[in-house]
């Protein structure tokens, strides 16, 4: 694994020179380098700020009408979802005509790449995993995509979109974002806990290998190669991102490498699996498990690491931390060890702990920073608010550290 590290130059005016050293630089997937060399060829042309949807409408209608092979379809009601920090999202309405012979309207969401993201992702390998998972856990149906953006502009995906409750209704005077210290009172907990563990665990346990998962490459077996394109992702984009070097996170790259667990059986990682990345019913059923697009076959340490950061986490009436303000990291982790028949490694947990701090901090303190400075994004004031995790990433980051080498 190479050591390079570009220099400040770089990082503001890539070349092209710059950028091909930068591919042989970090080991990462296949589909992982094709987007993210397609956000550095696209720093050197003119900046692009947000979409203006309105003039989504007619390529939408047009799409649809190829992929349908109906020339009557209507395309209504196209709105801007809030949120949505890593892709651009719409909902619309769509009236068809069904296999039924009936007029039929349906309530969708596409999902599209902005000019730049905080997470830099593949829409065609999030259509994979979204169909893999089709049947086997709660996620939107995809019904049609454009990969590349050759229709609509920019690469999208779209799904059938589904009611339900994100975010629960929080305590007065609280502002949180979505997923960082939500607050869910003991009826949802008591509700939504087991079914949050046993999904995860659902997950854990598909055969990746009888799915369509032709944009994920597979690592070898019994091997850290696994790890190796995780933190070979994760260095390169902060090594892209960042408007400056970090003592800390060229320290915790290094330790990651040095100490990287092997992964005996690859599974399905989600690689965002907490609170604010599932939707509940009103009778507390969980319909939707959203956010694949970091989604890879590697440890399941890394999906508990993730679930169980005090970051992601509330507390309970008490004060105590939760998992995903659900319950107790320990009761999550004996719960999902019943559930998967798979045992949790307390020193490789703590292992994935760095690595989620280390990913955080480069999300964080370089993506989010240079992509809301460049204005490259939708939501440039909630991403300079989410620039101030960074600092609280690499604080934990660097406690953990000095733990992990005591």
């Amino acid at each position: 694994m190479s050591n390079y590290t570009p220099t400040l130059a770089e990082r503001t005016q890539p070349s092209q020179q710059w950028i091909q050293q930068v591919r042989i630089s970090y080991p990462v997937e296949r589909a992982i380098d094709e987007v993210f060399t397609r956000k550095l060829h696209n720093r050197l042309r003119p900046v692009e700020h947000i979409m203006d949807f309105s003039t989504l409408q007619a390529p939408l209608l047009h799409f649809l009408k190829e992929e349908t092979g109906q020339s009557n379809i209507v395309v209504e009601n196209l709105k801007r979802l809030s949120g949505g920090a890593s892709k651009e999202q719409f909902t619309f309405d769509l009236t068809w005509q069904a296999e039924s012979g009936q007029r039929e309207t349906l309530c969708l969401m596409i999902r599209m790449d902005p000019t730049e993201s905080i997470v830099e992702t593949h829409r065609l390998r999030e259509c994979q995993i979204l169909r893999a998972m089709w049947g086997e856990v709660p996620v939107p149906e995809v019904l049609w995509i454009d990969p590349l953006g050759e229709k609509l502009g920019r690469p999208a995906l779209i799904a059938r979109f589904l009611e339900g409750t994100v975010q629960p209704e929080q305590p007065a005077n609280s502002e949180k974002m979505s997923g960082v210290g939500m607050y869910f009172n003991p009826a949802l907990r008591a509700g939504l806990g087991q079914q949050f563990v046993n999904i995860l665990a659902k997950i854990h346990a598909v055969d990746w290998r009888k799915k369509d998962l032709s944009t994920f490459d597979t690592p070898a077996l019994n091997s850290t190669q696994a790890n190796e394109w995780a933190i070979g992702l994760w260095e390169r984009a902060w090594n892209e991102d960042t408007l400056s070097a970090h003592p800390i996170m060229e320290r915790a790259v290094l330790w990651l490498k040095e100490n990287m667990p092997v992964v005996d059986e690859p599974v399905i990682v989600h690689g965002d699996y907490r609170s604010g990345n599932f939707m509940y019913t009103p009778t507390l059923d969980i319909n939707a498990i959203f956010d694949w697009e970091l989604a890879y076959l590697g440890d399941y340490h890394d999906d508990l690491s993730w679930a169980t950061l005090e970051l992601f986490g509330g507390h309970d009436e008490a004060g105590d931390p939760l998992a995903s303000s659900l319950m107790p990291p320990s009761d999550f982790l004996e719960r999902y060890e019943r559930a998967s028949g798979n045992k949790v490694n307390t020193n490789t947990l703590a292992y994935y702990h760095i690595f989620s701090y280390y990913k955080i901090a480069v999300i964080a303190a370089a993506t989010s920073v240079r992509v809301a400075y460049s204005r490259r994004t939708h939501l440039d004031a909630m991403m300079n608010f989410a620039s101030g995790l960074g600092s609280v990433a690499i604080s934990e980051l660097n406690r953990l550290l000095d733990k992990a080498t005591t």
